[in-house]
C-alpha cells in the first residue's frame, strides 16, 4: 500500500511535467502540449533536480538529452500515469470521444482509408471528422500532442516516445493515360512511352523525394509538362488531355472509370511508398479505441 503521507508532501505535477519533456526533448514544447509558460516548465524542472538531486536533462548539441536517473525515472512513470490516466478515463466514462478525428493525405480517401472509417462507424458507433490534408512528421506530432487529432496517416514516420507508429500500407502507382490516347497502344515500348509529356505530384517531404528519385530512375528524362499538389487535379488533366502519368492504384481504380482513363500496361515496374499510421500511445488506455487497432490490418 502507498504511503499517503508521503505523497502529500511531493508535488506529482513534476512527475507529469517531466515526462512532457522527456517526450519531447524541449522545454518550450513541453511548455504547449501542457498550455503553460517555458517559465513555468523551467521552475518544475529545477524543484525536481533538486528533489532527486539529479539534473535529469542535460544540454546535448542545440536540444537537451536525458541523465540516466531521468531515463529510469521515465521507464517508471510511463507505465504507472498510463495506469493513472486509464483509471481517470474509467471514472468519467470517457472512452472514446464520440466524434473521430482523422488526417490522412487526399488521395488516400479511398479503400486504404475507408476500411478504418467503416470500422469506426459501423463497430463502434462513432461520427467521423476527416482532413484530406497532407502532413509532415512534425505536425502530425503536434496534432496529436494537443489531443486535435486521433488518427493520422502520413507518407512519414514519427519516433516520438509518445506516438504509436507501424506501417500500414504500401501504395502502389500506375501509369495511366486517357481512353483512345491517339499514340499509346496497349503494350507501349519505353520509348514510346518517354516521347509523352508527362504529370507529376509536388511534395516536399523526404519519403515522397525518394519515391520520385526512383520514378525518375526507371523514367529517365521524361518531359513533365503540369505539376500539381492534387492528385485528382492530375487524374483531371490526364483524362481530359494527351498527358500521361504516375498515379496511386487505389486513386486510379476508383476515378479512372468517371475520368475516362486507363491503365498503360509496362514491364516497368514502379516502386510503391510507405504509409504510416499513427495515434497516441495513452489513447490505447480506452478498451474501444484498442479493440479497434486491434482489429485493424494492412489492407
Amino acid at each position: 500500500m502507498a504511503n499517503l503521507y508521503d505523497l502529500k508532501k511531493f508535488d506529482l505535477n513534476l512527475l507529469v511535467i517531466f515526462e512532457c519533456i522527456y517526450q519531447h526533448l524541449s522545454i518550450s514544447k513541453a511548455a504547449e502540449t501542457l498550455y503553460i509558460t517555458p517559465s513555468a516548465v523551467s521552475q518544475s524542472l529545477q524543484r525536481l533536480r533538486g528533489q532527486l538531486n539529479d539534473p535529469l536533462f542535460i544540454r546535448s548539441g542545440k536540444g537537451i538529452t536525458p541523465t540516466t536517473v531521468g531515463v529510469n525515472l521515465h521507464h517508471h512513470l510511463e507505465q504507472n500515469l498510463n495506469q493513472l490516466e486509464q483509471t481517470i478515463n474509467i471514472m468519467h466514462s470517457s472512452g472514446l470521444k464520440k466524434n473521430f478525428v482523422i488526417y490522412c493525405p487526399h488521395f488516400m480517401s479511398t479503400k486504404a482509408t475507408l476500411d478504418p472509417i467503416k470500422l469506426l462507424m459501423d463497430n463502434h458507433n462513432y461520427s467521423i471528422e476527416l482532413h484530406d490534408v497532407f502532413l509532415s512528421s512534425d505536425s502530425a506530432e503536434d496534432l496529436l500532442a494537443y489531443r486535435r487529432a486521433d488518427l493520422i496517416f502520413s507518407f512519414s514516420s514519427s519516433n516520438n516516445h509518445s506516438v504509436a507508429c507501424s506501417l500500414y500500407h504500401k501504395l502502389p502507382f500506375v501509369l495511366v493515360c486517357r481512353e483512345g490516347h491517339p499514340r499509346l497502344s496497349e503494350n507501349p515500348t519505353r520509348e514510346e512511352i518517354l516521347n509523352e509529356n508527362f504529370t507529376a505530384y509536388l511534395n516536399d517531404e523526404n519519403s515522397f523525394k525518394d519515391y520520385q528519385e526512383k520514378a525518375e530512375s526507371l523514367l529517365t528524362k521524361r518531359n513533365i509538362v503540369y505539376r500539381s499538389d492534387s492528385f485528382i487535379s492530375l487524374l483531371s488533366v490526364i483524362g481530359s488531355s494527351d498527358l500521361i502519368g504516375l498515379v496511386p492504384a487505389p486513386a486510379f481504380e476508383q476515378y479512372g472509370p468517371a475520368l475516362n482513363l486507363r491503365k498503360v500496361e509496362t514491364d516497368i515496374r514502379f516502386p510503391s511508398i510507405d504509409i504510416y499510421m499513427m495515434y497516441n500511445r495513452s489513447a490505447l488506455n480506452s478498451s474501444a479505441f484498442a479493440s479497434f487497432i486491434e482489429e485493424l490490418s494492412l489492407p
